[in-house]
Parts: structure tokens; sequence; C-alpha cells
């Protein structure tokens, strides 16, 4: 039989002849098997791509990218990738971005493979069927974090000492990069934060300073960037993705090409552009310099009060008794189950006097239990990894907070929610309750939460200060 008319031979048997007198070379050979992953849905300004064979190629709309390439855009660039899934990806300013692998096996998903490694800059990331259908098989490095996702639209800024990330939809999971066995899928060795969309006003932040990743008060990571130089041409037509059909396009539910409104901060994210600011880029470059240990927050003015019916045990460590808190010269400015918050008396109608813009306080004292359901019982619960910002000039707070106890396990508390005039803040936001208030200098707060869960309810106060 001639080999030659074999179907599965020829096409083989052609390449190698060309090969062999010259008329096409090893490199056209390589770029021509890589596998085409997505394609490129708009530019604008500067970019390039970087094939794992280093030829650099400059970028233009409809473009195929595939697995291996290496995204850079220049200071203006920006580029938005669709990929066969209908995945969206969309590479920031002065960003460098690896797609390292994007394969799927309908049939053995432990065969799937999406992972990203973002060197430096921003990118924004919503998660296609390919991901949906195997989310521990995604991963998205940078020099510092490991970031796994659960179903996600989500943006990270990262340079070789700091990363941030916000979520949108979904949620991720973000753990220092060296607590990673696996190059796949999430990281669960202890040190690992969740944030998740529903945790507004809240972002995490991994620095060379604090080995774990924190929670901190939320800022638009896309905010910042430069618009294009006058005379640079937009892409304002998107061609159809390479190789999706229109039921893997619907599936993506979002689109990067279409401005999509921050509610955090309710502003248009996509108008406001995607450059991190100089300064900052500036302090997350300068030489780190190891911090010194700061010096517990003081709190003097707020009291909490306990009402004398409470039976916790004596687990409660913080407060006194209402007779002791509500001495004369003080008022309850917040109310809970069990326990009431007592400040400095003010005169009626009197308002917040701090020309603070915002400010993030540090956890001073806690005390905590747990209510176990049927009567079996009280524990005492420990408070940790507690943060607490507060936005004056918005009128908003955000808080997290680590709670667990033997028989509990570990829980979280997380809530949002409005300050008054009068310093006292409301939840509208959380997976619990929250009520507090600050001091109408601003310089302390204090806030209690209640959390009902299945097996009983969480209770507790909290002191914080600057």
């Amino acid at each position: 039989m001639n080999s030659l008319n074999m179907p599965g031979l020829l096409p083989h048997r052609i390449a190698c002849f060309l090969l062999s007198v010259g008329l096409i070379t090893p490199l056209m050979a390589a770029q021509g098997s890589a596998e085409v992953v997505g394609e490129v849905t708009l530019l604008i300004g500067q970019a390039q791509l970087v094939g794992p064979d280093d030829v650099v190629r400059a970028v233009e709309r409809g473009q195929p990218v595939r697995a291996g390439d290496r995204i850079e855009t220049r200071d203006g660039g920006h580029v938005h990738v669709r990929f066969v899934d209908g995945g969206r990806l969309s590479v920031r300013p002065s960003s460098r971005l690896q797609i390292e692998n994007y394969s799927h096996s309908a049939t053995q998903p432990q065969g799937s493979a999406i992972k990203f490694r973002l060197d430096e800059g921003v990118i924004r990331s919503i998660t296609g069927t390919w991901g949906e259908e195997a989310r521990d098989r995604f991963r998205l490095n940078t020099p510092m974090a490991a970031i796994g996702i659960k179903g996600t639209d989500f943006v990270v800024k990262s340079d070789a000492n700091v990363t941030a990330a916000s979520v949108y939809s979904g949620a991720i999971l973000l753990a220092p990069l060296d607590d990673c066995a696996t190059p796949l899928g999430s990281c669960q060795k202890g040190r690992e934060k969740l944030l998740s969309a529903d945790m507004k006003g809240l972002m995490l932040e991994l620095n060379r300073q604090q080995g774990a990743p924190q929670f901190v008060a939320a800022v638009d990571l896309l905010a910042s960037a430069r618009r294009p130089a006058a005379g640079v041409a937009i892409a304002t037509t998107v061609p159809p993705a390479v190789g999706v059909g229109a039921e893997a396009r619907a599936a993506t539910g979002a689109n990067l090409d279409r401005p999509i409104v921050n509610e955090a901060r309710g502003r248009d994210l996509v108008e406001a552009a995607t450059q991190i600011a100089a300064s900052q880029i500036a302090a997350a470059r300068s030489p780190v310099v190891p911090a010194p240990a700061p010096t517990q927050p003081q709190v003097n003015e707020l009291i909490w009060a306990r009402y004398a019916w409470v039976k916790d045990g004596g687990l409660d460590t913080l407060s006194q008794t209402f007779e002791q808190a509500s001495a004369a010269g003080r008022e309850s400015v917040a109310f809970g189950t069990a326990h009431a918050l007592t400040r400095n008396a003010s005169p009626a109608g009197a308002v917040l006097t701090t020309t603070d813009a915002a400010v993030n306080f540090r956890l001073a004292g806690s005390s905590a239990f747990f209510q176990r359901n049927f009567d079996l019982g009280v524990e005492a619960a420990k408070v940790d990894n507690g943060t607490l910002a507060v936005d004056f000039s918005r009128a908003t707070f955000a808080t997290q907070l680590g709670v667990s106890s033997p028989t509990l396990g570990a829980d979280s508390v997380v809530a949002s929610g409005s300050i008054g005039k009068d310093g006292v803040m409301r939840t509208t936001s959380a997976n619990a309750t929250v009520l507090g208030a600050t001091t109408l200098d601003g310089k302390e707060a204090g806030y209690l939460f209640e959390k009902s869960i299945p097996t009983g309810a969480l209770r507790g106060v909290t002191l914080w200060g600057r």
C-alpha cells in the first residue's frame, strides 16, 4: 500500500518534505501546531503577544490567542480576550500576563487545566464554561499569591511586592504562593482567605510584610488607568469568537466589552480606566523596610453594658454591668439582645466632628460566646483577624471578623452598612446583624454582632481604636 495515499499521513509527510527543503522553518511549524484558545476582541493603544518560541507579534483585533502566549500591554494599552469556552479576560495598561494553559476534557474533568500567571499589572477575569465545570483546575498565580475560584468575575492587581484582589461575582480563595504544593486549584494550608461578592466594601491584599492575606477597605483596582492618547483608534465592534457557538457565548453571562458599574463605588469601571496610579506603583516597588510592631489601640470613651438577665457563664470579659456603664454623663447609642453601647453624653442633635475622610480601625478588644441550641450550654468564642473600615465621606462601613470555638469550629462575621451623622452604624448588607457607633471625634468605634447558625447563635461585642 502506498503510505502517501493514507489521509492521516499525507499532511505530515508534506510538512516533513517542506522542512527538509527549507521552505518552512521549525519555528513556523511550532507556531502552526500551537492550539488556538481564544481571540482578541478589543485593542486600545499598544500591546504585543510573545509566543512560547519568544516570537513577538503586534496585537490586532481578531487575532488568535494560543496557549503559551504572553500578553504585554504598554502604558495606555488595553486588550480584551474571549476564550473558546466563553471566558473573558481584560488585560489593563502596563501589564504582563502569561496564558500557561487553557484546556478542557468533558469526559475527564481532572484532565482540564486553566492557568494564568500575572507578573505585573492589572487584569479582570470572567470564568467561562470550562472554568465552571472544573473549578478545582483553575489557577492564577502572581509573584506572591495563588488564586483559585468558585465561579467568578474578579480583578487582580499585582507587582513583585503586593497582590490585591476584588470580586464582582462568585468568590475567590487567595493564598500565599509559598503554601501551594499543587500547580492547579486553590491552596489551603491555613493562611488562605475567602473573598466573595457579598463581602461588599472589602478586598484582599497580600504583601511581603504580612505573610498572609488581609481584608482591607476596597478601592477600585480598575479606576485609575489612563485614557488612550488622542488619535488612538479604539475597536468598537467585536467579531465572533473563534470556535465559539451561540450557546457558549450566551453562557458567559457578562461582557467585558460593556461598561460595568461597581456597586461599592458607583462609578463606571470601564470609563474610569484601568492603570494603577503612579504613586501606588512607586509605593509598591519601594524597598521593603520591616515595620515596627504596632501598639495596641486604646479605647477610653466607649463602654459596653450588659443587661442583668444575660447568662453567659461569666464569659463576657469586656462589658460592665448596665449600672456601671450607664453612670452619670453617659448615653446608650446602640442596643442588642444582650448589650448596649454607651459613650459620653452629647447635646441633642450633636453630629460627627471628625475631618477624616476614611479610617481603618484596629481591634482593641472583644468578647464573644457561642450559645448552642436546645440549652446545650454556652462556651467562649475567640475573635481574631478583625478589620473595620469606615468611610466618613460616603457614610459607609465594612467589617470582617474570624470567630471560633471548640464546638463551633471556625466561622466568620462579614457586614457592611451605613453610618449616620451621629456616628451610629447600622447593617445594610451582612451575614450577621451588626450594630454600633463611633465617638463623635471618629477616634473610637464599637459594635455588637449576632449571627444565627444551624447549631445555635454567635454573639459578641468589640471595641476598635486607631
